[in-house]
């Protein structure tokens, strides 16, 4: 029971109200019927409203570790339960829809309603607006290496909020009650200038970070916002710097003092030495409040960093660190001195976004120095960046199992980053919590906490927002504050997700910080509605890839280049955007983003498949597949294979593109991808039908529909449904197909998907044709022009020639019937598409029969038959022996009909 005092939270929807107090569903107050296990999942799903909750994450929710269940099917009979309780379906989800390959969504608006459990007081806790976005995106999206992500969560709060103990971090008024002084390391200059010697200046900021670290009365600005603030502000190569610098340095990135100097290595009667000269300013008095130097063994590193960090405290009126707490400093760094100067060089190399040099010296840090985490977790950072989750949830881990001897701190951050690898998002909250909790002053920290929290707890990631915005200038009025905040109104609120989008604008721009201004038009790029005029989207994208460009990001700017491409292509400008995709797939290349890379390959793949060039397609799918597979993408595997399937299919090898879609289907099913299993299924019905096997056609084009029922994707099941009209003309039963034409197209329509409204268009032309219907399909023929002039797909805009070649030489208007099937034929030829250049041929030689029933053309027919068997193309050799009898039969018309259709 809740403590009394505690607020209790229900939850309401539409007529509905869920109470997780009393277990109880309830419509109009009155009990719905629901077992436990979907009642549970009904939780997850409202706690967390315009959230895609991913299917593994609900398998550990509902199910523990040591049950064993078939887990597809108890989800779907669980999701079944939840969906007959609402009375929702599938097809037309009102509140539960299938996100597919990813999981379930909760697309009504809920109120939560929190009353305290002795009183009984009602309060609102605010609404939950439900998401929607555009439908049938083809395109790889991805996120930000090192950046913002930007999908938000909704609330589990009452499990997640503070526990007791844990005070909140700020009090209710002003700033935190103690904010310790920031201290920032901009590093050393080598004096000796030898490029040998150059690791030296990361490693001796990284020891000392730690040692001034210890023991907690200092922050330390992390190394990654320092690097930024140097790359956006370049410093003279000078040991002192100047009041405006200073400045700028206590703006961004927050620092109180800072901490400069140079290293200079010198030989002489004692041996090798090395001499360290330091100095710290005060940013705001602008003056410089202590300098030391010290000379000592560079073999000794260790020794050396220990007594400049002891001066260094001293100077800053810090307690001495004791025996005990300097042999955890000493732990929390490698003792190998290789070990050490590859560390310092990979952590150096992945702030100055060198991505596959990072991994490659952490890769030897490890070599060196095996039992050290905080090489583990380098290393695990470096291979998320380049896209290898697999491998960095390996480090994470491994650097997890080591950090025992760590002080308290380094091990909450590693295990925060082995759970945000795991998507162990409540280990996540519960790692940054506890380090916010003994730091509530830590910028980083705060911010760590939030951003996971957004996955489970928007409102309780608003409220630790709000705790830093407390915090005392300038670290309150932090742009990133502002930009996660943002992210946890997406999907809930995009006017308050706007509003906080442009304060973070506003605090980048006066801050002159071009890294900060790229993440936030990022967001924007990234999360722009359906409705957001293309001149606003453009201009985010473009101002997103510039600054990213501009701070020396190469991958994120071409990460954000690669969703760019995607509103192009979205938008038809198939061309733009490949050109787009190219240019990205260059630069994922240079820098080492196997994901990326892989994503843009596969983009560039689909592009070239839609417009019909199956050579570069192909190619550029070869490239992605062992992409997918280094980085253990089976998703991406699959999906690639069934792409390889159709470029197979549609060159006329319909036995290497079976094997190609089974391959598909097979690891789709491992992974448990329903909606990746009907697109193979799709393209093995696609096989059957170009073989005139339209059983098998059919029963794998119901298996599609069905999964796709079953996973809640109304655009893809419209398209299966066209898909098995087709199949229903070729049975001789075209009336039973009209109605599912008609609704398909008008859902096509709706949802501005041009490609499927020419393809049902085009089939409901064939099937009025079939039906004996000319003048209706005379009719729709006029609606096919205007849809293939604004499609680049060439498989569509063919067939809808050839639909047209068969109407006009149905209604004796053969010159233009003759014109269409040429085009056809011609573009088919020129891009290698075999069962669309027999169609057009077939379709040739029958109006010459029709023209000239004396002509060779039956010979032709039958010379068309015999290549289309040997091909396996049996519904178009079956189609010749057909038209081989109606040429042989044919009375030609008289005269044509001058009111000619046709489609260009």
């Amino acid at each position: 029971m809740p403590e009394p005092g505690s607020r209790r939270r229900r939850y309401r929807f539409g007529p509905f109200e869920l109470d997780p107090a009393d277990g109880g569903l309830y419509r109009d107050a009155t009990r719905v019927r629901l077992q436990d296990l979907p009642f549970r999942l009904l939780l997850l799903l409202v706690e967390r409203p315009g959230e895609v909750v991913p299917r593994d994450e609900l398998q550990r929710q509902l199910w523990p570790a040591d049950t064993f269940v078939e887990f597809d099917n108890s989800l779907s009979v669980a999701i079944r339960k939840v969906r007959e309780a609402l009375r929702d379906e599938a097809e037309a989800p009102r509140y539960l829809e299938t996100v597919p390959r990813r999981g379930y969504r909760f697309l009504a608006p809920v109120v939560v309603v929190a009353t305290r459990a002795a009183e009984g007081e009602p309060s609102a806790v605010g609404p939950a607006p439900a998401a929607t976005g555009p439908a049938g995106h083809r395109f790889r999206h991805l996120g930000w290496a090192a950046a913002l992500l930007v999908v938000a969560s909704a609330a589990i709060a009452y499990y997640y909020g503070l526990r007791a103990g844990h005070p909140p971090p700020a009090t209710s008024k002003g700033a935190v009650a103690h904010v310790r002084r920031a201290v920032a390391l901009l590093g050393f200059r080598n004096l000796g200038g030898r490029p040998e010697d150059d690791w030296l200046s990361a490693a001796l900021s990284e020891m000392l970070s730690t040692e001034l670290a210890a023991g907690g009365e200092l922050r330390l600005v992390p190394g990654e916002d320092v690097a930024r603030a140097r790359s956006e502000l370049p410093l003279a190569d000078e040991d002192t710097l100047g009041r405006s610098t200073l400045q700028r340095l206590r703006n961004d990135p927050g620092a109180d003092l800072v901490v400069l100097g140079s290293y200079t290595p010198l030989t002489g009667k004692e041996g090798r030495r090395l001499r360290l000269d330091m100095r710290v300013q005060d940013t705001a008095a602008g003056e410089t409040v202590g300098e030391d130097s010290l000379t000592g063994d560079p073999g000794d590193l260790v020794q050396l960093v220990s007594e400049a960090g002891a001066r260094l405290r001293a100077a800053l009126g810090v307690r001495p660190l004791s025996v005990r707490g300097a042999a955890v400093v000493r732990a929390s760094l490698p003792s190998n001195p290789t070990a050490l100067r590859f560390y310092a060089e990979g952590r150096a190399r992945l702030r100055a976004f060198d991505l596959a040099g990072a991994r490659d010296s952490l890769l030897k840090a490890v070599a060196a120095d095996p039992a050290h985490p905080l090489v583990h977790a380098a290393l695990s950072e470096a291979w998320e960046h380049l896209g290898y989750e697999p491998r960095a949830l390996a480090e994470a881990r491994r650097a997890r199992e080591l950090s025992q001897g760590l002080p308290e701190v380094e091990r909450l951050l590693i295990d925060g980053q082995y759970r945000e690898a795991a998507r162990d998002w409540p280990g996540a909250v519960a790692a940054y919590r506890s380090l916010f909790a003994l730091f509530p002053d830590d910028l980083d920290y705060g911010l760590r906490l939030a951003s996971v929290q957004r996955r489970l707890d928007p409102e309780g990631a608003r409220l630790t927002l709000a705790a830093l915005h407390r915090l005392a200038p300038p670290t309150g009025d932090d742009p990133r504050i502002d930009m996660t905040e943002a992210s946890t109104w997406i999907n809930q609120d995009l006017a308050k997700a706007g509003a906080a989008l442009e304060r973070a604008i506003a605090r980048g721009r006066a801050l002159g910080a071009p890294l900060l201004l790229a993440r936030a038009y990022g967001i924007r790029c990234q999360t722009a509605s359906g409705d957001t005029p293309l001149a606003q989207v453009v201009e985010a994208c473009e101002s997103s890839r510039q600054a990213f460009a501009a701070a020396g990001d190469r991958n994120n700017a071409a990460r954000t280049l690669n969703d760019f491409a995607g509103v192009y292509y979205q938008q038809g400008d198939v061309v733009r955007a490949e050109a787009m995709w190219r240019d990205a797939a260059r630069e994922f290349r240079e820098v080492g983003d196997v994901e990326g890379l892989a994503a843009a390959d596969n983009n560039l793949g689909d592009a070239c498949l839609l417009q019909g060039n199956l050579a570069e397609a192909k190619t550029f799918l070869d490239e992605a597949l062992p992409s997918y597979q280094a980085i253990g993408d089976k998703d991406g595997i699959a999906r690639v294979l069934s792409d390889l399937g159709d470029t197979l299919r549609e060159s006329g090898d319909l036995g290497a593109a079976t094997i190609v879609y089974q391959q598909a289907r097979a690891t789709a099913q491992e992974i448990r991808d329903q909606s990746v299993v009907a697109i193979a299924l799709t393209g093995l019905g696609g096989v059957a039908l170009d073989q005139g096997n339209l059983r098998s056609a059919r029963r794998s084009y119901e298996e599609a529909l069905a999964l796709r029922h079953g996973v809640g994707e109304r655009q893809s099941s419209a398209e299966t449904e066209v898909a098995l009209a087709r199949i229903a003309i070729e049975e001789g039963r075209p009336a039973s197909a009209e109605a599912a034409l008609r609704r398909c197209r008008e859902q096509f329509r709706r949802e501005r998907q041009v490609d499927d409204e020419l393809a049902a268009t085009t089939v409901l032309v064939e099937d009025l044709l079939a039906q004996g219907r000319t003048a209706e399909a005379q009719g729709e023929l006029a609606h096919l022009r205007p849809l293939a002039d604004r499609t680049h797909d060439l498989l569509h805009r063919l067939q809808a020639l050839l639909a047209s070649s068969r109407l006009n030489g149905e209604t004796s208007r053969l010159d233009q019937a003759q014109r269409d099937a040429s085009l056809a034929l011609r573009a088919a030829e020129r891009h290698g598409l075999a069962g669309e250049a027999l169609e057009a041929r077939l379709a040739l030689a029958e109006l010459a029969g029709r023209r000239d029933p004396a002509s060779a053309s039956r010979q032709q027919i039958l010379a068309l038959e015999r290549i289309a068997r040997s091909k396996g193309f049996g519904r178009i050799a079956d189609e010749a022996s057909a038209a081989h009898v109606r040429v042989g039969l044919v009375t030609l018309s008289p005269a044509a009909d001058p009111g000619e259709h046709s489609v260009h």
